[in-house]
Formats: structure tokens, sequence, C-alpha cells
């Protein structure tokens, strides 16, 4: 009796504090967003996260660290998961180690200051879970790098593919954005019709496609 009372204590105790981790990030996503600096939404970490905790993969690359928070929120997910994080804004990696370093998880982060091609380009290394939310103009030229990336049961998870509503509206495509919406066309497209992924395409806040290594 006295082991399950401090089993279920450690339990809940461990839930309190993954909650309010997760609260914590969630708000300071807020108030990034309302500055105008990018941080992932509240719908899509839920998923991001729900995807994680399943999957509890041990090796995680994410494109596009901005300040850490999808990051950390991944971590706190998946407490023996590992993260590679990689974002060529010099400023951008800096406030992400604060916020890794804040949430005690900098021993279970590698930053990279760098371009994500370049390291795509060098790694040898293949990741049971990749979340992309880098240039979204970018997504076709990091395709070709999924299957060298993934092993079969990985998951690709690409965040703001729908580009507000203009991928599946032509009506909202605003003239300066046409490239980048032509690119994640065809980079939609490329991940859809690749026998060697089931995807799936969400409708979720700004558009998530899921990708699953058979």
């Amino acid at each position: 009796k006295n082991y399950l009372k401090s089993f279920y204590f450690k339990l809940t105790l461990c839930y309190y504090i993954y909650m309010s981790s997760f609260e914590k990030l969630i708000n300071y996503a807020k108030q990034l967003r309302e500055k105008y600096i990018p941080a992932i939404r509240e719908e899509t970490a839920n998923l991001l996260c729900d995807m994680v905790k399943k999957s509890q993969p041990k090796r995680i690359l994410e494109i596009g660290t901005a300040v850490g928070v999808s990051g950390a929120l991944m971590l706190i997910s998946s407490p023996n998961s590992s993260l590679v994080t990689i974002d060529v804004n010099r400023e951008m990696c800096d406030r992400a180690k604060d916020t890794f370093a804040e949430y005690g998880l900098t021993d279970r982060v590698q930053i990279v200051c760098d371009d994500a091609i370049n390291f795509l380009q060098k790694t040898s290394e293949v990741f049971d879970f990749v979340f992309v939310d880098g240039p979204k103009g970018q997504y076709v030229k990091y395709y070709p790098f999924f299957e060298k990336l993934t092993k079969s049961g990985s998951v690709i998870f690409c965040d703001d593919v729908l580009y507000f509503g203009m991928v599946l509206d032509d009506s909202k495509v605003i003239h300066k954005k046409i490239t980048i919406v032509r690119n994640l066309r065809e980079f939609i497209a490329l991940c859809q019709n690749n026998e060697k992924f089931e995807s799936e395409l969400l409708q979720t806040e700004d558009g998530i496609l899921i990708l699953k290594r058979k």
C-alpha cells in the first residue's frame, strides 16, 4: 500500500510539473506571437505533444528552433528523448538556449546554428521524429532528405503548410507570396505521392502535414 501511495504521488507530481511547464510555455508562445515573433500555436502544440508522447522518440530533429518553445514542449512530453534543433538566426539560437536552460533541458539538446540545408547534407543520423517549422518556402528543399533522415515508424510533422489558407484557396494568395505558395503546393504533392510514407493533411490552425515512414 505504501509503495502504491508513493508511486501515485510521484505520478501525480510528474503530471503537475508537466502541465505547469506546458501551460507556461503555451502562454509564452502567445506573448511571442503578439510581438510578431514566430512561435507554435496552441492547437498545433497540443497535437505535436500528443504525438511525441505516444511515439516516445529517442531522437528528435527540429528544423526551425526560433526561441525554443516547441523544442522544449517536445522534450517535456517525452522525458527520454534528446533533440537536435537547427536555426540559422544566431539571436534565436541564443534565446532558445535560455529557454532550454530555464526548463532544465540543456543536457538533452544540441542547438545547431546553421542553415538547415547544410546540416541535412552533412548528417548521417536517422531520427525517430522530425518537426519541420523552418522557412515555408524551403520545405520543398528539405523534402529530398526525408528518406535519408528516417526509418520505418519515424514521424515527420510539418507545420504551417497551408500558409494562411493560400495553399488551398487561390483567392487568398498575395502576389508577393506566390513563390512560397507554389513551393508549398509542390512540397505537399511530393509528400503525398511518396509511397514510402503515409500522409495526412490537417487544416488545424495554419495547416499540418503528418508523414509516417512505412
